[in-house]
C-alpha cells in the first residue's frame, strides 16, 4: 500500500460494526457495473445497493444506467451489460443524486471497497457534490479477520466457499445481496470468537 491513500475509508473496526449491527442499526450493502476499471476516466453503468439491519431486507436500489460512454469489451463480457442495454436509460449523473439519497447516512458495505467507492467518490466529484462521510466496511478486509486462512478473498470464491447463494454474479443489486450475506456471516463469525 505504500503511496496509495488510506483516507479513502473509514473502516472501523469489526467490533464496532458487530455492536451497531446488534443494536439494529441499518447498513447499505452496495455493488456498482462499472464501463471499465478506473474511477477517473470510467462510469457507473448499473447501480445495487440493498439498505438492511437485524431485521432483514428494508428497500433495495438497482438500476441500470447511461454511463455516457462505451462500455469496455471485457467489462461487458464479465457483466453482461451492453451498450445496447444502457443506451437511453437514465443517465448516471441522476441516478447518483438519487442514490445519495438513498445511502443517508447509514454504514456501507462493499467488497472490495476502494473500487466502489472510488467511482461514488469520481462521481459525487464530477457533480461538484461532497464527498461520502458514511462509515464504510469492506467485507474482504472482515472476511480475512473472520475467515483466515483462505487461498483467495475474492467475493465469488468466499461465497462459494461459505455456501451463499450468489445470485447473478456479476450484476449490480444481485452482488450487493451477496455482499450483504458475506457481511453478516463475517459478523457472526467475528461475535462467536
Amino acid at each position: 500500500m505504500t503511496g496509495q491513500r488510506r483516507d479513502w475509508v473509514d473502516c472501523g473496526p469489526a467490533a464496532v460494526a458487530l455492536r451497531d449491527f446488534n443494536a439494529g442499526m441499518a447498513f447499505i450493502a452496495l455493488d456498482f457495473e462499472t464501463t471499465g476499471l478506473s474511477p477517473q476516466s470510467d462510469r457507473i453503468c448499473e447501480f445495487g445497493a440493498v439498505k438492511f439491519n437485524r431485521e432483514g431486507i428494508l428497500a433495495e436500489f438497482g438500476c441500470l444506467c447511461d454511463p455516457g460512454i462505451a462500455i469496455n469489451p471485457e467489462a461487458s463480457r464479465v457483466s453482461g451489460i451492453s451498450d445496447a442495454m444502457v443506451r437511453g436509460q437514465t443517465p448516471e449523473s441522476e441516478i447518483l443524486v438519487d442514490f445519495i439519497a438513498f445511502l443517508r447516512t447509514c454504514p456501507l458495505v462493499a467488497h472490495n471497497a476502494p473500487f466502489d467507492i472510488g467511482f461514488l467518490r469520481a462521481g459525487l466529484g464530477r457533480l461538484g457534490l461532497p464527498s461520502l462521510s458514511n462509515p464504510i466496511y469492506d467485507t474482504r478486509l472482515l472476511a480475512k479477520q473472520a475467515f483466515p486462512g483462505r487461498g483467495s478473498y475474492s467475493l465469488q470464491v468466499l461465497v462459494s466457499g461459505l455456501g451463499i447463494d450468489p445470485g447473478q454474479a456479476h450484476r449490480a443489486l444481485d452482488d450487493a445481496k451477496t455482499c450483504m450475506s458475506l457481511f453478516l456471516r463475517c459478523l457472526e463469525a467475528i461475535g462467536a470468537h
